[in-house]
């Protein structure tokens, strides 16, 4: 079944709330439709997931939902009946309506020669994979901010910055990848510990942020915590910190990534690349 939208008019009225169907977790067309909702207005949209749509009489109370407040259907479902009954329901009810996943499937059939199994159970399957992404996400919280000293070196990639330059959220997104990363933080003048500098150089990443940008955060910071004032978040102190971290990454020959102004995702995505790793799927 290609990707289609229901015949009915798009621009008919000013459709603010959007319904995602999905017969599991949801996961994967909530991340699709929030890539795709950065391209207009903040808050311009209400999205509303409805997930876990593994049977007719589930997926008829949340029809029934959505005819007491209509709004734009977007369906990620691997069942071509659910998707025939989607379909059918938004046409008679003149709402928007479209397949996220459909036409890509059909391609991938069509392309490969292969029949897709429509089982929403083989998303969440505790294969292999499953196995991979839970031990490294164990591996990540016992290598968190310079814990597990001495098995550091069983790691896919580690982390090495100054504090507040993002370096636990980055491990555990890569970790959920079922990459084994772990993260140290360093302190001016500091040595860091000798089981970082022992690591192939190929294995470590260096963390950087504007100076001004960790001023901001480390600001905030001591505001919410009540802290004093502190060489912590005084921008001259800051500065020289940012260098010698610098420094100490150049002189180790590992790769160095500015994290100023950028997600986690976009961080993580450019550490793979560097390190040339390879994340499950990828």
């Amino acid at each position: 079944m290609p990707t289609r939208q229901s015949s009915s008019s798009t621009t008919s009225r000013p459709w603010r709330i959007i319904y995602v169907l999905a017969d599991s977790t949801g996961n994967l067309p909530r991340h699709m439709l929030r890539a795709l909702l950065t391209q207009f207005p903040a808050d311009a949209f209400e999205v509303r997931v409805k997930p876990f749509l593994h049977d007719a009489e589930r997926l008829r109370d949340v029809m029934d939902v959505i005819e007491a407040e209509p709004g734009i259907v977007l369906h990620a479902l691997v069942s071509r009946a659910a998707k025939a009954a989607i379909e059918a329901f938004c046409t008679s009810s003149g709402l928007p309506c479209y397949d996220l996943t459909g036409g890509l499937v059909d391609f991938l059939a069509a392309a490969s020669g292969l029949k897709p199994s429509e089982d929403p159970r083989a998303l969440h399957n505790v294969d292999e994979v499953y196995r991979r992404r839970i031990e490294a996400i164990e591996f990540a919280m016992a290598h968190d901010d310079g814990l597990g000293l001495d098995t550091l070196h069983q790691a896919d990639v580690v982390l090495a910055g100054v504090s507040r330059t993002s370096k636990t959220p980055t491990t555990i997104y890569l970790a959920q990848q079922g990459l084994k990363a772990g993260n140290v933080a360093l302190a001016m003048p500091v040595e860091p510990p000798r089981q970082l500098l022992a690591l192939p150089p190929k294995k470590v990443v260096g963390l950087v942020i504007d100076p001004s940008q960790l001023f901001e955060i480390r600001h905030r910071r001591r505001q919410e915590w009540h802290m004093g004032d502190s060489g912590y978040n005084d921008p001259q102190a800051i500065e020289a910190e940012i260098q010698w971290s610098r420094r100490l990454f150049a002189r180790q020959g590992w790769a160095i990534i500015d994290v100023t102004n950028q997600a986690i995702e976009e961080t993580a995505a450019r550490i793979i690349q560097r390190l040339g790793l390879k994340p499950m799927g990828g």
